[in-house]
Order: structure tokens, then sequence, then C-alpha cells
């Protein structure tokens, strides 16, 4: 199957409300150069620790603009599959709901490689429970995963009604974060394309993310996706650097999703719960091999 498959035919994670805790903080620039890794969940705000005023901002602002256009479509094209799960749990129907929640999951999971960028919103939509002292019943515990653990941990759809109405109010503003151009420049974005990959093999793969749908299968997927379509446009002054640097990334993708690739079938995924140890090992392997893909090709690139 073509990786590059549009995501808004499938059916288809991020700061917490919290400001003093970010699931998306980042280790120091330094420490991510040595070591290839991010850590999520412990560390600072990616945007204070770089600060506003960081040196790298004017570079390759082509390339980033490329990217930025491709997941402002996405989130155009999220909004009516939004509405949609609105509309189905107010209509009453669980099953109906519960499909309209997955249809609904693709798009987010590729914008989010670029969370950092606009943390509050990323928490409205995408945040866990894990991030709040009273878990799933934390009153600021608002985002998809909250309705995610209504439908189908409690097949509850009353409560979840105000909860996709903020979620359409919510995916109003990230479109408007998408355009706010001087919050993307390429050492945040090139953090969270290595921090994202990272995320997968350390700790989603265990698994802390669809846990009540089972879906995590297609999470994977557009998590990669998202990471593909950001590093894409790199590839031309990846090219003048070295050419393998492109042909390692291409490879480490492919690698990504043919993990899943047996598990996929024209847009419908496999639950989680019925993939083996060993085949999670292999997403493991493959998600890391990108993230040090793309490390490599960011410190060919200059980026700071």
């Amino acid at each position: 199957m073509n990786s590059e498959t549009n995501p808004a035919t499938q059916p288809s994670s991020s700061t917490e409300a919290n400001s003093s805790f970010s699931r998306r903080g980042f280790l120091g620039r330094n420490t991510l150069a040595a070591s290839g890794l991010m850590s999520f969940g412990i560390l600072t705000n990616a945007r204070r620790a770089y600060g506003d005023d960081h040196a790298d901002k004017g570079q390759y602002s082509k390339e980033i603009d490329e990217g930025l256009a491709y997941f402002k479509k996405l989130a155009d094209d999220q909004m009516p599959l939004i509405v949609g799960l609105k509309d189905a749990i107010a209509g009453g129907d669980l099953a109906k709901a519960k499909d309209a929640y997955v249809a609904c999951r693709p798009h987010y999971e590729q914008i989010e490689t670029y969370a950092a960028s606009f943390e509050e919103t990323d928490a409205k939509i995408d945040a866990r429970p894990y991030g709040y002292d009273d878990g799933t019943t934390a009153e600021d515990f608002v985002s998809v995963h909250k309705i995610e653990h209504l439908l189908f941990g409690e097949g509850d759809l009353a409560p979840a009604l105000p909860f996709a109405e903020q979620l359409i109010e919510t995916c109003e503003q990230l479109k408007k974060d998408l355009n706010t151009r001087d919050a993307f420049w390429a050492s945040i974005n090139f953090d969270g394309m290595i921090g994202l990959a990272n995320e997968i093999s350390s700790k989603k793969i265990s698994s802390e993310e669809e846990t009540w749908s089972d879906q995590s299968l297609l999470i994977f997927w557009n998590n990669w996706l998202g990471i593909q379509s950001q590093i894409k446009p790199y590839f031309g002054a990846l090219s003048g650097k070295d050419e393998k640097l492109v042909s390692n990334i291409e490879a480490a993708l492919t690698q990504c999703f043919g993990t899943v690739e047996e598990y996929h079938d024209s847009g419908v995924f496999t639950p989680y719960s019925k993939v083996g140890m060993s085949k999670r090992s292999g997403m493991v392997a493959a998600s890391n091999a990108l993230r040090d893909s793309v490390t490599a090709a960011r410190e060919a690139l200059g980026v700071a």
C-alpha cells in the first residue's frame, strides 16, 4: 500500500492543561544532539525553552511553509468529521458515534508532529488522564480521549456531547494556530519530528495510546505520515549534502509503514490488542530508525 495515501479517507499526544506539566517538554538541544532522543512529560515547555527570538527562525522557511500547507489542509478536512462526531453523539447511536470517533482521529495525529508550537490547543485536543490528579474524572480533562473513554469505556453518550461541542471550538482554534507563522521554525519542528518518532517507540507502543478504542495502530500510522509530510520538503536540501540521508529516511519510513501493513485494509486497522509482542518490537525498532535518520538529517542541515 502507498504510505502516502490520503489520510482523510482512512479512519485514521500532547501537553496537559496544567501549565507546569508538558507532555511535549523537550530535552535540551545539546542533549538531544548527543543522544538522538527526546523525552516527554517531565521537562520544560518547549517554547519557553527556545524563546521567541531563537537564532534559527529564518532557516528553511520554504520547507517549513510547504509542510505547514499540508497541515493546514488536514485541519480544514478534519472539521466536518469532528462535527460528524458531535452529530453522531447527539443522535444517540453508540455504534455510529464510535465509528465517527475513529473516523475523525487521523488528521490531528499527523498535525501533532508540531504540537509544541500550540501547546494549549494540543492539550485541549489530545491530553491524557495521567496528566491530572483526578485522572479521567478531572474537570479540566476535556480532550478527545475523554470522549474515547466515555464512548468505548463507559458506553455513555450523553456526557460526551459537551466535550464533542468543545472539540469543535478547539479545532477551529487549531486552524488559527497553524496560521501563526512565527510559532514554527526549523529547530522546534525537527524536535517535533524526532520526538514523535521516539514517543511512538518509547511510550505509545507500550501502549498508553488508544486504550479504550483499541485503535493504536491507526495512531502510529498517522504519526508516521505526519513526520513524513514534514521531512519530505527538506529532501532537496539533503540531497545536496548526502544522497544517503534521503534514502535512509525513506527506508526508515518504509520500515515503519511495513510493520503495520498486514494490519491495515482499506482504511480499517486491526485492534491493537491482537498484535503480538514480537510485532510490537518490530514497530519499536522501525520508529527508532526513523528517529535516528531524521536526527542525522537535522545535523547535516545544520539546524540548531
